[in-house]
């Protein structure tokens, strides 16, 4: 992870070894000698990583189950001795905190239930404007639910369906939530749910590779039940490009998963590319978010990716600040909805990022950048809107072709809207073109056929506006006006 000015990170690199030491703190309370040994070994490897990178500062965290090991104050002691890494033990709390905090901050879903299944765990969390009215952690996750029914001895149907009675019967049993707002949405988060995600994308063959806020409805998972539970439970195949776990993980990751949605009818899911390790992020970054999430996490994604992709004397903020005065002032002519301004927001805070692979048709690169972009509080329709939109600054790279791809996500409305916010953007970018701020505001007058921009100006502006002219006719074949600079 990269971090700047104790506000914005990047994960850069994600290395995982897997040490069960919850199934011996399960069993026998106690972490044996051998997964000590085994966890030393990595924690160095670790170590070794953060040293040849130059890391100054690390933070260490552990699940729950390990504050219920006997043996947990020797076994932190030696890794402190040996690594170098003070462990931290969350609590219950604090894991739940965690995933609150990281699932939260990445969907721009207002009142929800969070499910987040974890290995050893079940959470579901309440929450409604940002404010948690209820949560609980069930101690059933993946693989503890294998371990109860591994003994069974009968077929993988029946197993199948015994892991989704107990499920239910716990869930009941903990009493989470009695009657639930007809507005509530529900938020799956973590490995099972990535899963569940791919295999839906390939059942609908949805043309969209991205994870965060993906809407899978219900006869899409219900399908991929059925998928998953032809497999059955098998310890030694993996469902190739769905997941790196065996199948008889994913299948019991996905009962947990289908015993809530029998229990809650649920109508659809909106899958969270985020989780705990977000959350832990958040907490040592950015606390205000665990305390008070973002209000505009949109917002905050394109900071983060302005602080860490913008060159010296890039003009992106100056660029997305003009092209929203325009989308305003000139709203009688272009006749968006609101609906369109945060595909615009994207679009014009990102307008060159395709020079980041080649100057040259620029604007085609950018229509990647964008779709590959981390971008939280959005839509997947709207990130694409904003990298067709990114694209038409330059109307001749606009390809009808792809736009097709996208037919079953798309509408005509939007073909026209992209292109007029393209426009809108180009025009913003030429109105600042020697790149010192010389525009602070735009009014706008309508007369006839005719639009008339006037620029307040905070010194000569005589370039900006021979180069907002130039734009003349294209503006003139998408709004059907003239326009005026002065």
């Amino acid at each position: 992870m990269i971090e700047i000015e104790n506000t914005y990170f990047n994960i850069f690199d994600d290395i995982s070894e897997i040490v069960k030491l919850g199934e011996d703190v399960q069993r026998d309370g106690l972490i044996k000698p051998s997964k000590l040994k085994d966890s030393l070994s990595i924690l160095k490897m670790y170590r070794k990583l953060c040293d040849k990178n130059e890391i100054t500062k690390t933070f260490a965290v552990a699940e729950s189950f390990l504050g219920e090991a006997k043996n947990q104050k020797s076994f932190l002691e030696e890794v402190y001795n040996n690594t170098g890494f003070s462990i931290n033990i969350f609590s219950k709390e604090d894991e739940l905190k965690a995933i609150y905090s990281g699932v939260v901050n990445s969907v721009d879903v207002p009142k929800g239930v969070i499910i987040y299944i974890a290995p050893s765990s079940t959470s579901l969390i309440h929450y409604n404007r940002r404010n948690i009215l209820s949560q609980s952690m069930l101690p059933y996750g993946y693989n503890t639910l294998l371990e109860i029914f591994n003994s069974d001895g009968k077929n993988d149907p029946e197993t199948i369906s015994k892991m989704k009675a107990f499920m239910k019967k716990e869930i009941k049993k903990d009493g989470f939530i009695n009657n639930l707002d007809p507005e509530t949405q529900f938020v799956g988060a973590g490995t099972v749910f990535a899963s569940v995600s791919k295999l839906a994308k390939k059942l609908t063959h949805y043309p969209l590779d991205i994870e965060n806020n993906y809407i899978v409805p219900s006869e899409v998972y219900k399908k991929v039940f059925e998928v998953v539970q032809e497999v059955g439970l098998d310890k030694t195949k993996k469902l190739k490009g769905v997941s790196s776990e065996s199948v008889d993980v994913l299948t019991s990751g996905i009962c947990i998963f289908e015993a809530i949605t029998e229990l809650f009818d649920i109508p659809q899911i909106t899958v969270s590319a985020d989780g705990m390790r977000e959350g832990i992020i958040y907490n040592q970054i950015v606390p205000e978010a665990n305390d008070k999430p973002f209000s505009d996490m949109l917002g905050y994604s394109l900071d983060t990716i302005r602080a860490f992709n913008d060159r010296k004397g890039s003009n992106t903020e100056q660029v997305y600040n003009v092209a929203v005065m325009l989308f305003k002032q000139l709203k009688v002519i272009h006749k968006l909805p609101r609906g369109y301004v945060k595909p615009l927001r994207i679009a014009s805070s990102m307008y060159d990022c395709g020079k980041r692979i080649k100057f040259d048709n620029h604007t085609k690169y950018s229509f990647n950048v964008i779709l590959n972009s981390r971008l939280n509080g959005v839509s997947q329709k709207e990130i694409l809107l904003a990298a067709f939109a990114c694209q038409c600054q330059n109307l001749e790279d606009f390809n009808l072709a792809d736009w097709i791809k996208y037919k079953d996500i798309l509408t005509e409305d939007d073909l026209e809207a992209v292109r007029k916010m393209g426009v809108l953007i180009k025009l913003a970018d030429q109105l600042d073109k020697s790149r010192t701020k010389v525009v602070n505001d735009i009014c706008c007058d309508i007369l006839g056929d005719s639009v008339i921009l006037k620029t307040v100006v905070s010194h000569d502006a005589s370039f900006e506006i021979m180069e907002g002219m130039k734009l003349g006719p294209t503006f003139k074949k998408v709004f059907k006006k003239f326009i005026e600079i002065i």
